[in-house]
């Protein structure tokens, strides 16, 4: 479902902010309530939507959120300049470690997806249309990444803080399943990954050492935190998300993209058309 709110996206193009992320259970269903709480705009969804079924007029400000949806958006950034992408990056230790209310008896994700998404995030780092937030920044001092948005998106007209966005939130169903609840933002989930050191060393052993990927991303500063797995027994209980995928499906995933890509552009640069709104690279 479409909410819709009274906000003015000055001249006439259209923003469209899309939230994406390293992986699901990395915290984008928070951070998209708290801004559509605390910022003005005209109209989101409710939970998740693709970017390619959204629907956008002339002169608004929407924001969306999907997770997985980090792997296509260098190829829309590239031809449209009114997509704006915030990339929420998250330890994947904690990640992997997170259940979904939907489903509690399996761990949700894994780092085979958190692998795929991060690496489509690299490629996006540099462009002006986008802009990385760390989960543990965002909970750690919430107002600080609300200046950082605002910075990096001027546009943006805060109404409230987001340490005080639960005071205001209106959230769905689906949203409220995925937080568990509506609360303060805090910093309980950091490092819950070491009440679940088998499940750590049970990834490792499929996927390889964590500690380069840590260590890239600030994380960690060596291999030294692998001791704290010395002496757990291997949780090899299965990922909501398979830890391997077959060439066929991999194939069927970038064909069924090419195709998201498309139908998006074609949409926007048909809107920017028909409303007189373009820019050098919209008219490629």
């Amino acid at each position: 479902m479409a909410t819709y709110n009274n906000a003015v996206c000055p001249g006439n193009m259209s923003k469209h902010i899309h939230i994406v992320a390293c992986s699901p259970r990395s915290g984008t269903t928070l951070l998209h309530e708290a801004m559509i709480t605390c910022f003005k705009h005209d109209k989101h969804y409710d939970h998740e939507m693709r970017f390619n079924k959204t629907t956008i007029e002339t002169g608004t400000i929407v924001i969306t959120k999907r997770p997985k949806d980090t792997p296509y958006m260098l190829s829309v950034l590239e031809q449209l300049s009114d997509l704006y992408v915030i990339y929420m990056l998250r330890d994947p230790r904690d990640v992997i470690v997170s259940r979904h209310s939907k489903d509690m008896s399996k761990y949700y994700s894994n780092i085979r997806l958190w692998n795929e998404l991060h690496s489509s995030a690299t490629h996006l780092y540099g462009h002006n249309n986008f802009l990385q937030i760390k989960y543990e920044d965002f909970v750690t001092d919430p107002d600080q990444t609300q200046r950082e948005i605002c910075a990096r998106f001027p546009w943006l007209e805060s109404v409230h803080k987001f340490s005080e966005f639960h005071n205001y939130a209106r959230i769905s169903d689906a949203s409220s399943a995925a937080m568990h609840s509506v609360r303060p933002i805090d910093t309980e989930s950091i490092g819950v990954w070491k009440k679940h050191p088998g499940r750590i060393l049970a990834q490792q052993m499929i996927h390889g050492s964590l500690t380069p990927i840590l260590i890239e991303c600030g994380y960690e500063t060596s291999g030294e935190w692998e001791k704290l797995l010395n002496h757990s027994k291997p949780d090899l209980s299965k990922s909501y998300y398979p830890e391997k995928e077959s060439f066929p499906t991999i194939l069927a995933k970038r064909i069924a993209g090419y195709f998201k890509v498309q139908t998006y552009i074609s949409a926007r640069k048909r809107e920017h058309r028909n409303n007189g709104a373009f820019s050098a690279k919209d008219k490629m």
